[in-house]
């Protein structure tokens, strides 16, 4: 079983929406779910792929999970992404700085959610070069893309970005699948569960 959710948000007459799509049970499963969970005031069925089902669900004020946003909110917290595979949630915010940061946390705590922070990223430095890439790396991808690197059938090779660049090849290679690695946990492996996206 695997939720992520879409949106959150509130307000005076709903305390508590979220929009999620869940994955790995039948439909019939997640209705009787739903609908038999004392913390989902209602939830509707709004969509489904091959593989998928898009769920609205209204939760009551008293819920913790209305308490936690309302905490976010407080701390001027966005949430981005949210993930579960039944074991936790996996959340990514963005924080104006780190005593909002702190707050947040502190006042999660004391509403008795543990909060473990896995990582923190500087914005600043992920606008300056692009999902967190640094200059090299940039670089070099770019110029692949340029090239043809990753057309198929390949329109060029690595030892032709190396000579561009006037590194080794193998210089060339760790700084290429350094980048990936760096572009792809920064963006696909941001939004899916820790168990699907191993780095190293």
């Amino acid at each position: 079983m695997y939720i992520e959710i879409e949106g959150m948000d509130g307000g005076e007459s709903v305390p508590l929406r979220l929009v999620f799509w869940a994955r790995g049970a039948t439909a019939k499963a997640l209705d009787g779910a739903l609908a038999a969970d004392r913390t989902v005031a209602d939830a509707e069925r709004l969509t489904s792929t091959d593989d998928a089902i898009l769920y609205r669900s209204i939760h009551s004020a008293d819920m913790s999970t209305t308490a936690v946003y309302n905490a976010a909110i407080s701390h001027d917290a966005v949430l981005l992404a949210a993930t579960s595979d039944g074991d936790g949630w996996d959340v990514r915010m963005r924080v104006p700085d780190r005593d909002a940061l702190s707050g947040f946390v502190d006042q999660c705590h004391q509403l008795g959610v543990d909060v473990a922070v896995n990582s923190i990223r500087d914005q600043d430095q992920m606008s300056r070069y692009g999902f967190g890439l640094t200059p090299s790396q940039r670089e070099i991808l770019t110029l692949a893309w340029d090239r043809g690197y990753f057309s198929v059938p390949r329109e060029t090779s690595l030892g032709d970005l190396a000579a561009d660049l006037d590194i080794s090849q193998q210089a060339a290679s760790e700084r290429l699948r350094r980048g990936l690695w760096q572009l792809v946990s920064n963006t696909v492996c941001e939004r899916e569960p820790a168990t699907n996206c191993h780095g190293s």
